[in-house]
């Protein structure tokens, strides 16, 4: 009997020491770290402060917090985001929302799910000298425009100035400045931002310079945009609400931390081409369109949408009517309060 009972109290002894140790080792072992999802973003142009929102939530890991492994595709005058998007190569992309609107009228399966430029920053300019000060005076003459996912405005402008897309030597333009410069091209189009600068940078004075102005011609709609997929809104809705607030959290904090935005850029920028100087004043520049009064950051406007819309159609840039729901769905902006 005694020895039943020694034995029977070594069973308890040793099951609480094995009960203990693995509950300690249950207590060590962390739980398991959320997957990552592989997602990519197509930018319609190369690594530069025009993104810088993009870059900083990257490099903060913001996009990590919200179990997003982001890559950054930089783009460039012969890349079409929508394009790539729409055939699934691509997850996100950035694009202007007049050629996004262009683009779906066309039938392509993409939708905006924010507005991040919510001015207008796209301008032509010319050389006071070549006498260049109208859009009528650009018959004859060779204008750059970056052909692919860039020439809404463009075409817009020709037809409310009712000037004959023949009458005038369209040239596709590409990511430098140079020809303009040069003299090769008579007319370049230029982001306030980004290659006006460029211009002024070569030693060009603002004074030796036109500039025709979209706004002028009641065609300054928005800018950039993100989109997606309807494949990708339909099958993960939660991951586009994820993306855009990491995304919409790194353009904060770009505004609000130029000097910073510039150095993370610059960090990204593999070509090594680009200047802090110039990547500073991008971002200023950028500021301004982004931020303005009484619209969020993010936040799409229906009646901004409507009378781009309706611009459009007037002037045959679309062949037919569309929606701004189908151009832009705003329940993912909305999810972020």
């Amino acid at each position: 009997m005694g020895k039943k009972i020694t034995w029977f109290v070594s069973f308890i002894t040793l099951s609480s020491v094995l009960l203990i140790a693995c509950s300690s080792d249950e207590k060590d072992q962390a739980p398991p770290a959320p997957s990552l999802m592989p997602v990519s973003l197509q930018l319609q142009w190369v690594t530069q402060a025009q993104f810088a929102g993009y870059y900083v939530a990257l490099d903060k890991g913001w996009y990590r917090e919200e179990r997003i492994d982001l890559t950054i595709k930089p783009g460039g005058p012969d890349m079409v985001p929508v394009d790539l998007v729409a055939a699934g190569t691509r997850d996100f992309g950035t694009t202007l929302l007049a050629d996004l609107c262009v683009a779906i009228q066309r039938g392509s399966p993409v939708i905006s799910i924010g507005q991040i430029q919510q001015a207008n920053g796209i301008i032509l300019i010319a050389k006071k000298s070549s006498g260049i000060k109208h859009p009528k005076d650009f018959v004859g003459k060779r204008v750059g425009v970056w052909l692919g996912s860039w020439e809404a405005q463009f075409n817009a402008l020709l037809a409310k100035e009712k000037i004959d897309s023949q009458d005038v030597k369209v040239v596709s333009q590409g990511w430098s400045m140079e020809p303009f410069i040069k003299g090769d091209l008579d007319v370049a189009s230029a982001m306030v931002y980004n290659e006006y600068h460029v211009v002024l940078e070569s030693g060009m004075k603002p004074d030796d310079l036109n500039i025709i102005d979209y706004t002028d011609y009641a065609l300054e709609f928005p800018g950039d945009v993100l989109f997606t997929s309807h494949r990708m809104i339909e099958k993960h809705p939660d991951l586009c609400v994820r993306v855009l607030r990491a995304s919409l959290r790194g353009w904060q904090y770009a505004m609000d931390h130029h000097e910073e935005a510039a150095d993370i850029v610059l960090k990204y920028d593999e070509s090594g081409v680009q200047t802090r100087l110039h990547q500073l004043s991008m971002i200023k520049e950028m500021t301004e369109l982004i931020r303005v009064t009484g619209r969020p950051l993010g936040y799409t406007d229906q009646a901004t949408v409507q009378r781009m819309i309706d611009v459009l159609l007037r002037y045959k840039i679309l062949s037919g009517p569309v929606q701004p729901k189908d151009i832009f769905d705003k329940e993912f902006w909305s999810k972020l309060k």
